[in-house]
């Protein structure tokens, strides 16, 4: 399988889009969900790790960028709790 840091969209169902990324030997999976209301839920799954965040788009192509947004925010964050971790140690 290959990563990359693209969107794949799905059809009609519950999950409608899916991205791969691989940093370091590590696979994380972003996926976009909905229940047909229009409401759209992110799911990260990062190792044995896994979030899910209801997002605030009404639209796919806003899910899309809301949901990039949000894991870049994401990842930012535990780097810096991890770089705090490491200057304690």
């Amino acid at each position: 399988m290959e990563y990359e840091n693209t969107w794949v969209l799905f059809g009609d169902g519950g999950a409608v889009a899916r991205k791969s990324i691989e940093a370091e030997h590590h696979y994380i999976s972003l996926q976009i969900q909905t229940h047909g209301d229009g409401a759209f839920t992110l799911v990260i799954e990062a190792g044995i790790e896994a979030i899910s965040v209801e997002l605030q788009s009404k639209t796919l192509e806003e899910a899309l960028q809301e949901a990039d947004g949000f894991s870049r925010d994401y990842f930012r964050d535990k780097a810096r709790l991890f770089d705090e971790i490491s200057d304690r140690i």
